[in-house]
């Protein structure tokens, strides 16, 4: 089933991340809670799926950036809902899509779903990727689990005849997705041992392959430590950079404080709530 994108994400000239925090608190709509039907659900890669959902056409657009929580099955274990982040969104046929890796009790559960069985979703949360229109130049990057929310802000941004170049990192050929989505974003991909395209990580690409300058935006998910050289390389070639943050989350709605995250000048931001898209430059980085 083709998941493409919608056009209605965030896009501001002179981007100012507290700025468009502080107008999405004001602008953005209600998640909402229901009851969605799986449509597919494939293995992509070694433990990764693709899964695609029916969508309440009540409920708000999802953006690039922005993620769900779903109930996984319903018995008391597991208790807490999952996050995961939004890979596609078809507003023709009402449905959506996500990419999660199976590894743990929940997504044990999930990967043995089919089409047809129901999940509780509640969604979209989180504060989406603000797209640099006064920018020329737009790299984006994914690492492992977090190819998902930037399959889908390649997919946007092309919708807009936005050229983007997409870098995929993972650790092995074996890592590298089989999906139609993945293929439409043109990746470079990078394996730490060279099984597959670039021989290294997407930080050592980047440094010999990518010219980066005041007038690129980064926009990035994956790993810590790959975030981290992500950008330490936009602060010393001036580039702007967006990340979009993974953590542990338990309540999803900014309640519980379980995601919190340190930030510059003091104090914490929750993933689910202040993020998870956030400027690299707000996050406090030698202490993640």
């Amino acid at each position: 089933m083709k998941i493409s994108c919608v056009t209605t994400f965030l896009m501001c000239g002179n981007f100012d991340n507290t700025l468009a925090h502080n107008l999405f608190y004001v602008n953005m709509e209600t998640p909402t809670q229901f009851i969605s039907r799986i449509i597919s659900n494939d293995r992509i890669s070694e433990g990764f799926f693709e899964l695609s959902l029916s969508w309440d056409p009540r409920a708000p657009v999802p953006m690039p950036g922005q993620f769900m929580t779903v109930r996984v099955g319903s018995l008391a274990v597991p208790l807490l809902r999952r996050p995961f982040a939004f890979a596609g969104f078809d507003a023709d046929s009402s449905s959506a899509a996500i990419i999660y890796q199976k590894r743990g009790a929940g997504t044990e559960l999930l990967a043995a779903a089919r089409p047809g069985d129901e999940l509780d979703v509640i969604g979209p949360l989180g504060t989406p990727f603000v797209i640099d229109t006064d920018q020329s130049k737009h790299v984006i990057i994914a690492g492992g689990i977090g190819l998902g929310p930037m399959l889908f802000l390649s997919s946007a941004l092309k919708s807009r005849n936005i050229p983007a170049r997409f870098i995929f990192g993972c650790r092995n050929k074996s890592l590298v997705p089989d999906t139609k989505m993945f293929t439409d974003a043109d990746p470079q991909i990078c394996t730490d041992d060279g099984s597959a395209g670039f021989r290294g990580t997407v930080a050592d690409y980047i440094n010999t392959n990518v010219s980066l300058d005041n007038s690129t935006t980064i926009y990035a998910c994956g790993p810590s430590p790959m975030l981290t050289s992500v950008n330490k390389i936009a602060q010393s070639s001036g580039a702007r950079c967006q990340v979009s943050l993974e953590a542990v989350m338990a309540c999803g709605v900014g309640a519980c404080m379980g995601c919190a995250v340190p930030v510059v000048g003091g104090g914490y931001a929750r993933v689910c709530k202040e993020g998870p898209v956030f400027d690299g430059g707000e996050v406090l980085w030698e202490r993640m």
